[in-house]
């Protein structure tokens, strides 16, 4: 499945070089903490580069990874996808909706979600 979706980030940090979190699912940030740690921790489809971030230039990567790091919900979707949402204050306090692939690791999609109910 993973093959058919080329890695977009430069780096991926290796399994062996994470700890694990959020039950052992997704890597963690790096002890630095900074940018580029944070993004290349994850991965991010062709279709999230190429047609979401021209779709939705307000959008930033490091929303996204936040979602997946401090979800309020989280639900499998249909197509081996995981679906993520988190309050962004900086979308004006709005629910981001992130969809990964199955691995939860990569980015494949992104958006406010109007209808959002808790």
């Amino acid at each position: 499945m993973l093959a058919s979706y080329p890695l977009c980030a430069q780096a991926v940090v290796s399994r062996a070089n994470t700890s694990q979190s959020f039950a052992g699912l997704w890597p963690r940030v790096a002890a630095t903490g900074t940018y580029l740690s944070r993004v290349t921790a994850y991965r991010f489809t062709p279709y999230f580069e190429n047609e979401v971030l021209r779709k939705r230039p307000y959008l930033r990567k490091e929303w996204c990874i936040r979602a997946l790091e401090q979800p309020i919900r989280i639900e499998r979707q249909d197509m081996n996808r995981w679906r993520f949402w988190a309050a962004v204050p900086e979308l004006e306090g709005r629910i981001l909706r992130v969809v990964t692939l199955d691995d939860r690791v990569t980015i494949h999609n992104a958006f406010p979600d109007r209808g959002f109910k808790p």
